[in-house]
Parts: C-alpha cells; sequence; structure tokens
C-alpha cells in the first residue's frame, strides 16, 4: 500500500512533508556545494569521511526525525489499527535493502562501539551470501533481475534468520539507529501472521509507508553524492563494506 498526499491531504502530512522536503533540500544543495568547491561529481568520499561524520551524524538523525514525524501524520489516517508492539521482532527476518548510504554510516558509527563488531561482521558477511546465492539461484530461472530480486527477497524470509540486532525476545538492540527501511514496515493484524506460511495470504495485512515522489527524488541526489564510497544497497552488505573504512572512521 502506497501512502502519499493523494490520500491524506491532512494539515499534519503536509507539516510533515514540508519538513522533510525542506531538510533533504538543504542537505542536497550543501553536498553540491561542497562537490562543486572540491571539483568533483561527488562530495563525501574516502579522503574526506572522517571530516564529514559530524555533519552526516546530525542530518541522518534529523532525518530519522522528519520520517517518524511523517508516520504520526498518516498511520492515524488507517482504517484498522496498527498491530505492531514490542519484541514482536518477525518483520526482522527480512533482508532490508535500498538504505540510504548515510544511514549506514550512522549506524556502522554506533555498532563500531560494541565489544562483539566482528561477531556482527561474521553475521552481515553470512546474512549477504546466503542473500546472493538465492539471487544467483533463482537469476538462472527467470529473465528479469528485478523478478530475481523479489524471488530471492521471499526465499530469504523463508529462510528465518533473524537480524544480528535482534536479541532472544525480538527486541531491536539498535532500534535508535534503525534506518528507514527498517521504520516503514507495518501490519494491521496480528504479528503471528507476519511469517513466511502466512505472509503472501489473506491473513496477512501487512504494508510499507513509502515516501512521496519529491522526497525520493531529493533523497537520490543525497545519496548520489556518496557514490564513491561504493557502498550497496542492502542493510548487511553495506555494513560490510563500511568496514572497510575503518581505518578512515576510527
Amino acid at each position: 500500500m502506497e501512502l502519499c498526499r493523494d490520500y491524506f491531504p491532512t494539515r499534519a502530512y503536509r507539516i510533515a512533508e514540508a519538513k522533510m522536503g525542506s531538510l533533504l533540500g538543504a542537505e542536497r544543495d550543501r553536498l553540491d556545494a561542497l562537490a562543486a568547491r572540491l571539483g568533483r561529481p561527488q562530495a563525501v568520499g574516502p579522503d574526506n569521511l572522517r571530516e564529514e561524520l559530524p555533519r552526516i551524524v546530525e542530518f541522518t538523525k534529523a532525518y530519522h526525525a522528519a520520517y517518524d514525524q511523517y508516520l504520526k501524520a498518516v498511520l492515524p489516517q488507517q482504517e484498522k489499527p496498527i498491530q505492531c508492539r514490542p519484541a514482536c521482532g518477525n518483520c526482522c527476518h527480512h533482508y532490508p535493502m535500498s538504505v540510504e548510504p548515510f544511514e549506514l554510516i550512522y549506524l556502522y558509527q554506533e555498532i563500531r562501539k560494541r565489544g562483539d563488531l566482528i561477531t556482527i561482521m561474521e553475521a552481515c558477511l553470512g546474512r549477504s551470501e546466503n542473500f546472493n546465492n538465492l539471487f544467483v539461484k533463482r537469476l538462472g530461472e527467470v529473465d528479469s533481475e528485478d523478478a530475481a530480486e523479489d524471488m530471492a527477497l521471499h526465499d530469504y524470509f523463508s529462510m528465518w534468520t533473524p537480524c544480528p540486532f535482534s536479541d532472544a525476545k525480538g527486541d531491536c538492540g539498535e532500534y535508535a539507529f534503525r534506518p528507514v527501511s527498517c521504520r516503514m514496515y507495518f501490519s494491521q493484524t496480528d504479528p503471528c501472521y507476519c511469517k513466511p506460511e502466512t505472509l503472501q495470504t489473506e491473513l496477512n495485512e501487512s504494508y510499507i509507508v513509502y515516501l512521496p515522489d519529491n522526497i525520493e527524488e531529493a533523497l537520490l541526489g543525497i545519496s548520489e553524492h556518496y557514490a564513491a564510497l561504493d557502498l550497496p544497497e542492502s542493510f548487511f552488505g553495506g555494513l560490510l563494506s563500511l568496514n572497510a573504512y575503518e581505518g578512515i572512521l576510527g
């Protein structure tokens, strides 16, 4: 289900969308100006990543706060109440994709403080390898990469592998720093139906709260400035790639 202003032209929605648009527009302008001063297409690269870290963290915090405000404007408009609750964690068995590079950097800056960073990286590696194997298998069965990816994502969910940040109860250990890809998934039915065997049945009424097109365009403009870092859009793959910059980030 795509939620946009065509369906929710409320004052709260308009305020939330305008706030997010203003925030993203200012950051895109800043990065455009920085790239121009540096005389290159992208503003952020390995050479100035450490220098940019404080601003990346500040911006990502503001972006997440703006998205949470957007959710508060959108979710009350649903006909059925949200059934998600603490310690569910079923959706944390998905393979998150479309994670923005600045979100990956923000999260990695936090998890690198943990004493179990090596264990976390090993877990990310295993999950990335599992998904890549599923994708290659499906790619041999269909002609479309998009179709193969969709099938591999469902295959991965069916493996029921929890996120390495989930604890035994199902709570997220890095909840405050999770990317928008982890913030946008909701269910209007009991979490017990957010499982592989019922996910694509009428018993499950889950959906994603997408962003408006103008916001997505602004995000694209910002993320393009991180292209020199060559970070995958996948959650686990992106964190693994950032680990290669450990010497720069330290």
